[in-house]
């Protein structure tokens, strides 16, 4: 199966920028995604994601031929048999990526080209760790996830706007500190491994859906049951939640029941939107303003932050994690 499920179809009314940087093939059939826009980083890896969206080219692919230059030099060539492919580029210069998308059919085979910017990592940043590991006490954290939202994911989380603008930083800074958690709490690696569960429960049913959308998914950690349920349009009836560990648990899977229940469409669209790191983020900010929207209506976020010793932030991120949760 060259063109699974989930690279079948991009997300109802999402256009594919707003999943990462992209480009669409001249005869329209095939869109190829970058999960990180451009530049990239030098040693840091990528993801290549083509979706055949095409319904009489996708049940004659056969494969696809990547090919990758960095400043007209060719590397390696790869060849997959799903529209999926790392690369991690060595250099600085410019990077040109060149997918085939081969197939069987009478039709001649789909082209994809998309070139990026390749940079050094981020300079300031390797300094303050730098910095920060001669001196003694807490330091700056994980140097890798900062790293990784620094260098790969900066321009997702700084320019999420707000459905109701307001003045200041605390938002910004909320978000960053969601994803950021979400990022030290579950590793990139593992990260790719949970979300390649759900694709495969959507694809084969090698593995239980319902059991695969348990974790948190993507750089932010995203509850699918939570997000069907607050964001629109919500698909799932809003359901508070036990607060008591067992309880909460067996509550939590009655939720993912009703997730598995949805069209299969759903559920593809679902997954494609919590699987990029753009868009991850965006659904983040989203779930954020929908839960202070709940639970505090009409305070802005710098009050959230600030006031009741930081109580309402505290009673955001736990119902985010575990919620929404019945208040007693």
């Amino acid at each position: 199966m060259s063109v699974r499920k989930t690279e079948s179809r991009l997300p109802a009314g999402v256009q594919p920028e707003d999943l990462g940087q992209a480009v669409t093939a001249t005869d329209g059939r095939c869109v190829l995604i970058s999960t990180i826009t451009a530049p990239l980083v030098v040693d840091r890896e990528n993801f290549y994601i083509v979706f055949v969206i095409d319904a009489i080219l996708a049940p004659t692919v056969t494969g696809y031929l990547w090919t990758f230059f960095i400043d007209g030099v060719p590397q390696p060539p790869q060849t997959t048999g799903i529209g999926v492919v790392r690369f991690t580029p060595t250099e600085e210069g410019y990077l040109q990526v060149k997918v085939q998308v081969m197939s069987s059919g009478p039709a001649p085979p789909s082209f994809l080209e998309l070139m990026q910017q390749v940079t050094l990592a981020n300079s300031e940043l390797e300094a303050m760790i730098a910095a920060a590991s001669e001196q003694p006490g807490a330091g700056m954290g994980n140097p890798d996830v900062l790293r990784e939202l620094v260098n790969d994911h900066n321009p997702y989380y700084q320019d999420v706007p707000l459905a109701a603008p307001e003045a200041g930083d605390a938002f910004p800074k909320f978000l960053f500190s969601t994803v950021n958690d979400g990022a030290l709490e579950t590793k990139q690696d593992k990260r790719h491994d949970l979300l390649e569960e759900v694709a495969n429960a959507i694809n084969t049913g090698e593995t239980d859906y319902v059991s695969a959308i348990g974790p948190g998914l993507g750089v932010a950690k995203l509850r699918l049951p939570l997000l069907v349920m607050m964001l629109s349009p919500a698909s799932i009836p809003f359901t508070e939640l036990p607060d008591t560990n067992a309880e909460n648990v067996a509550a939590d899977e009655q939720l993912r029941e009703q997730v598995a229940a949805l069209s299969e469409e759903e559920r593809i669209d679902w997954f494609n939107l919590v699987r990029f790191p753009k868009s991850n983020i965006a659904l983040c900010a989203k779930l954020l303003e929908a839960l202070r929207d709940k639970f505090f209506p009409g305070v802005v976020f710098e009050d959230v932050l600030k006031k009741m010793s930081g109580s309402m932030s505290d009673w955001i991120m736990l119902n985010y994690n575990k919620g929404p949760l019945r208040r007693n």
